[in-house]
């Protein structure tokens, strides 16, 4: 019989082959402890302003880095922010969200 998950390690690889657990982002600094190790990113998070139904507040987050650690424990990862932002500004020139992507492409790389 094959071993349970390790949910006390976070860690979700042995599922059944078609259930995939992933989330919606991965640079969630709050995760350091449980998913990102609490040395490796110290002095490079990242603080950026957020404003939801007109309140403020500052999200800190990781640097892209952080996808390599991130699938150790996840299968997916949902990049939703390119549904928000265009890749291609109306000059046809590469936006941040696509130098984003090439960023995450660099670190996947290492993964494979």
């Amino acid at each position: 019989m094959k071993a349970d998950p390790d949910l006390h390690g976070f860690r979700f690889r042995d599922l059944h082959p078609k259930v995939f657990i992933g989330t919606a982002s991965d640079r969630y600094a709050g995760w350091i402890g449980q998913i990102y190790a609490e040395d490796r990113y110290r002095g490079r998070i990242s603080i950026r302003p957020k404003v939801v139904k007109g309140r403020s507040f500052r999200e800190a987050v990781l640097p892209v880095e952080s996808v390599e650690e991130y699938f150790e424990h996840f299968s997916v990862l949902e990049l939703d922010f390119t549904f928000y932002r265009l890749l291609k500004g109306n000059d046809k020139k590469p936006t941040q969200a696509y130098h984003v992507l090439k960023s995450y492409q660099s670190h996947l790389l290492m993964l494979v």
